[in-house]
């Protein structure tokens, strides 16, 4: 019995001191967070078919299209349900809210259209590729 305490106090020991003396690093806050883009190219000319850029309902079909693209594992692609996408016209805007996935993929809410205020979710390469931020202008009147 004894022995058994004293193994559960080192075990328990062990377990806390590790979180005790583990380095807390704090990772760097994306500068896109909060930031309003606008698409630029590679809209569709309607939102309910054709190719163009597209934002997906569920996080894990975003990240599965983005891992599917980078590593080239179409094999065991997963399929994406087109009643989860959403196709962006030109000049339709974003606001980018949160990151997910080390930084590969972007929340957003959507800022005109049908799907307005709604959030969905973005790979990070499109919105470089497709999008332009919009600069903030400030009203010197105020």
């Amino acid at each position: 019995m004894k022995v058994t305490k004293k193994y559960l106090i080192i075990i328990a020991a062990f377990c806390f001191t590790q979180n005790i003396f583990a380095e807390t690093e704090s990772k760097p806050e994306d500068p896109n967070i909060g930031s309003s883009w606008q698409l630029v190219k590679n809209g569709s000319h309607s939102s309910s078919f054709g190719s163009g850029q597209v934002v997906y309902f569920l996080s894990s079909d975003a990240y599965q299209t983005h891992r599917s693209r980078k590593f080239q594992t179409w094999d065991n692609f997963s399929v994406v349900d087109g009643r989860n996408l959403v196709r962006l016209k030109k000049k339709d805007g974003i606001e980018i809210i949160n990151s997910r996935f080390n930084g590969s993929i972007y929340q957003v809410k959507l800022l005109n259209g049908f799907y307005k205020d709604k959030t969905y979710f973005l790979i990070a390469e499109e919105l470089e590729k497709n999008f332009k931020k919009k600069e903030i202008v400030e009203d010197e009147n105020i």
